[in-house]
């Protein structure tokens, strides 16, 4: 038996070891050096040294392309991120704290638009940031460049401006909707860049340990980053250790993880201690949500006309704000800067987490670990064609999710199957055992796990 253990502890070392790294070796960044001692930032992106060939965005030798695990809301627009830290320097790691950059380090983003909704072939590059850590005092400037329509080259801008693009979306009137598409000015960067929050918001351990696909090869980032010697220390291969946030729209995922994601990608920058003082709540994802001052707390800045108002009010996402600042844009719209559409698939997100928390406690389980069984009521409801249903398990054993029509009669079985603790969704189609439609009208749903047992309503219309 040890002999077998042996063979096995060695078969995976081997497997580890022959797994290959995302990047082999590290180039020195020689091209993307931007000094804002004596100068101003270039005029262009083709003078900046990003692109060692701007006419096939070929990106430069030495600079490292990266990915997030929750995306800030930018009007759905699609980023692709880079690191350019100057000749061979390192960063400084840190496992829960923002990591230290060296003076002269350039972090880029791009963000492109779908000219047709739902169509990625359709993306066109509008926009490119850049955040330098001047080399002389030591903190970011941020500045933007708006690409030519021809995707040519990429111009400096020295104020905010708004541009307006024009996209085919079936849904839209007319099959066309306008999108307006808006570029900060430099000092708008600090708003969400804030320096308390460490200034630098998607590289950080929880963000970046996750795969990425180096142009074929996947990877664990951390593991690239650590191999090529990015860090001033080794950080071992223990990534599992670290913290890491969830995608929050992987539905394989704990909705209370992906929900907290969410809030610190889209919030936490500035809903941290010693930010805001006049909302001091704290949204950061490692904060225990019974420490983040929002549960069952009256809002300060602004009630929304809520029938009763909460931050967050377990069970009930129409009264809470946390939610509803997301659906409007007037002086209570979160996040206040540079977004002209809803993102209503975190809404659904947050109201989905929301209802799912339950009102006799202040926390819906830490790690998906939940002290009591809950069924949620489902959500949309009434529903068509498709209605999601959560639930949360404290015991280990078997578990049946069953919907029944008023009479009765079992319609369809959604979930039987062992489950461990934690917290579960599973989605229903409005279709029976046999895959067909069900007919419009009130439907019970009902959870069973060991000696738990609860139902609910819901509706379907057609």
């Amino acid at each position: 038996m040890k002999l077998f253990s042996l063979f096995c502890y060695m078969l995976l070392c081997a497997t580890a070891q022959a797994q290959p790294y995302g990047i082999e070796e590290r180039i020195p960044n020689q091209s993307l050096i931007i000094s804002l001692q004596d100068e101003e930032p270039p005029l262009t992106i083709a003078a900046s040294g990003l692109y060692s060939d701007i006419a096939t965005r070929t990106v430069a030798q030495g600079i490292i392309p990266f990915g997030v695990n929750a995306q800030l809301w930018s009007d759905g627009t699609y980023k692709e991120r880079f690191i350019a830290l100057p000749g061979t320097e390192k960063i400084r790691f840190s496992a829960d704290s923002p990591w230290k950059f060296p003076p002269g380090s350039v972090l880029v983003k791009n963000f492109y638009l779908e000219f047709e909704s739902g169509n990625a072939a359709s993306r066109w590059l509008i926009e490119t940031r850049f955040l330098v850590k001047d080399i002389a005092e030591g903190k970011w400037c941020g500045f933007s460049y708006k690409w030519e329509a021809g995707g040519s080259d990429a111009v400096l801008l020295e104020r905010e401006f708004t541009e307006a693009y024009f996209v085919l979306d079936p849904e839209a009137e007319g099959g066309i909707r306008e999108h307006l598409h808006y570029f900060p000015n430099r000092k708008q960067c600090d708003q969400c860049h804030v320096r308390a929050s460490g200034t630098v918001l998607g590289l950080r351990t929880a963000q970046i340990n996750r795969d990425h696909d180096y142009g074929g090869i996947v990877d664990n980032q951390l593991r690239t980053l650590n191999h090529i010697g990015l860090f001033t220390e080794d950080i071992g291969e223990n990534y599992a250790a670290l913290p890491r946030m969830a995608d929050p729209f992987d539905e394989s995922q704990i909705l209370d993880r992906r929900a907290r994601s969410y809030l610190a990608a889209n919030c936490s920058h500035c809903h941290q201690p010693d930010v805001v003082s006049k909302a001091d709540i704290d949204l950061r994802f490692a904060t225990p949500l019974e420490e983040a001052g929002v549960v069952d707390r009256v809002p300060t800045l602004g009630t929304l006309d809520l029938e009763d108002p909460r931050i967050l009010k377990p069970g009930d996402p129409d009264n809470s704000s946390l939610l509803n600042r997301l659906l409007v844009f007037d002086s209570n719209r979160m996040p206040p800067l540079a977004t002209n559409l809803v993102d209503w698939q975190g809404a659904d997100l947050l109201r989905r987490w929301i209802a799912s928390l339950r009102q006799d406690t202040h926390v819906a389980g830490g790690e998906g670990q939940p002290d009591a069984f809950f069924l949620a009521q489902n959500y949309p409801n009434p529903f068509n064609p498709e209605t999601v249903i959560g639930y949360r398990v404290s015991g280990e054993g078997s578990v049946e999710l069953v919907v029944f029509d008023a009479a009765g009669q079992r319609i369809r079985t959604l979930v039987a199957s062992h489950h461990t603790p934690g917290s579960y969704q599973v989605r229903w189609d409005g279709r029976d055992q046999a895959g067909t439609a069900a007919a419009s009208g009130v439907y019970l749903y009902r959870l069973r796990a060991g000696d738990f047992q609860q139902q609910r309503r819901l509706t379907l219309l057609k």
